[in-house]
């Protein structure tokens, strides 16, 4: 039986350093394999050993690839020294001899014997040096807290992968601070693109309640900004700005149908623009259960929309979702009349412009609902959710910021407008139904009978007395 060195010895020649990581880094593994696209952003708490897996990564792809060119970027050119080269020397230390890389500390290179490389960098110094011919691996440690990150992207990352389609670029980091930096808009875009991973404290299988309990202490406790950041993950908003302050992913749902689906009122609500997104939103409002059920969204970006792909859009969702149904209400900003009008008039596809008051008040109703669990949304309505988690008022509050992402907030807007134009009292199911024509016929003239029988018993009581009464006279 081989001892378990020469298993390990093994495994390295294999490029498999799989048995390095715990089962939550394995997790992050099987996300990131799968990923579709280039970029892959994984938010990811503090203790969990994120840059040990990125490490571990960088390394079995240079060992399994001769001459790969391999960047490694952490925030700060002092991490290089005290936390990245120490996490590399712990990665290495099973490593065998032959396999093992040599670091060259005036290229800050680790260069391995087939030629493959992995260079280090500090972003906050030398950014630049990111760049490279024929790059493969682009990877960046703690990138919520690397200042120029979107420049990086967008002037180094970019251009150096333009004709290398195969090279991934990964971001992982915590979350910073400040829910404005340019990583959030990479979480926001590799969440709707699917190529993202979520983890915190408790995904790790190392840590346990002991060691959570005491981090809790040391942050202030479990409800403090700094705990819900720094080791769930999260994208704290100051509530202040936050438009939604009482969202909950609680409240994102796959409703099933009922028996009532087919009458329940159904609504299209709608924010145009035209710098911004055009955000069509289509729902019903579920009577029984007294809950405005969202089921999809679309969405269209402001300079590309015309008035014919607006209306074939809707009409194919409409159709998609409710067949031959027609929506009981459709509603939209009253900011583009002559578009509203051409809808109607030339299209045959009426919008009611909603009425507007000060916009706090039309956003109170939208958050009363929101906190009484009487809006439901779809997971499918990636937008949508996206707004109402991180969604903020600009700095003097006078109306939404906005997002590379997510626009002016529209999706949230259409929300607002469909809550404020709900009409929830009447009851959209026919009296009559459930009640089988036949049967209620049936049972109509059973009680008849039984009436015209109880009258003519008592017009023969009335009678047999008054024959009675009418011998002894």
């Amino acid at each position: 039986m081989d001892s378990i060195k020469e298993i390990i010895d093994e495994l390295w020649h294999r490029s498999n350093l799989s048995f390095l990581w715990h089962s939550g880094q394995s997790i992050i593994n099987q996300i990131y394999k799968k990923s579709p696209g280039q970029l892959f952003v994984g938010n990811i708490s503090r203790q969990w050993g994120k840059s040990f897996w990125a490490v571990t990564i960088a390394i079995s792809f240079c060992l399994a690839n001769a001459n790969a060119k391999v960047r490694f970027g952490a925030a700060f050119h002092d991490d290089l020294k005290e936390f990245i080269i120490p996490t590399f020397d712990l990665v290495l230390e099973t490593c065998p001899p032959e396999l093992r890389p040599k670091y060259k500390i005036s290229g800050s290179k680790y260069i391995f014997a087939n030629l493959s490389e992995i260079k280090l960098v500090g972003l906050d110094k030398n950014p630049n040096k990111l760049r490279g011919n024929k790059l493969d691996l682009i990877i960046i440690d703690e990138a919520g807290f690397v200042t120029k990150l979107e420049y990086i992207y967008k002037s180094i990352i970019i251009p150096a992968t333009t004709h290398r389609r195969n090279c991934r670029v990964i971001l992982i980091s915590t979350p910073p601070v400040s829910p404005d930096h340019p990583f959030i808009e990479f979480v926001n875009r590799a969440e709707l693109e699917g190529c993202y991973t979520h983890l915190t404290v408790y995904d790790n299988p190392l840590i346990d309640e002991y060691d959570i309990e005491r981090f809790k202490k040391e942050s202030g406790g479990e409800h403090t900004s700094t705990f819900k950041r720094e080791y769930l993950a999260q994208v704290v908003i100051d509530e202040d700005r936050a438009i939604i302050p009482e969202w909950d992913d609680k409240y994102i749902q796959e409703v099933e149908q009922d028996e009532y689906y087919r009458f329940y009122h159904k609504y299209v609500m709608m924010d145009l623009g035209t710098k911004d997104f055009t955000a069509p939103l289509y729902g019903y409002w579920d009577f029984k259960k007294a809950q405005f059920i969202i089921e999809d969204e679309d969405c269209i970006s402001g300079p590309k929309m015309n008035t014919a792909m607006l209306v074939n859009r809707i009409r194919n969702k409409e159709k998609e979702l409710w067949g031959e149904q027609k929506p009981f209400r459709r509603i939209c900003d009253n900011n583009w009349p002559l578009m509203v009008l051409d809808l109607s008039s030339m299209h045959d596809l009426p919008f009611i412009p909603t009425d507007k008051e000060k916009l706090e008040s039309m956003i109170n109703e939208c958050r009363i609902m929101i906190q009484r669990g009487e809006i439901i949304i779809n997971p499918r309505c990636k937008h949508l959710i996206g707004c109402l988690r991180y969604g903020i008022w600009n700095e003097r509050r006078t109306e939404f910021s906005r997002s590379k992402v997510y626009g002016h907030y529209d999706h949230l807007a259409a929300l607002i407008y469909g809550c404020r134009n709900l009409s929830k009292n009447t009851n959209p199911i026919p009296l009559d139904y459930g009640h089988e024509s036949y049967r209620s016929w049936k049972l109509g003239l059973k009680n008849k009978q039984s009436h015209n029988a109880t009258v003519l018993s008592e017009i023969f009581k009335v009678q047999g007395k008054e024959q009675k009464y009418g011998n002894k006279r």
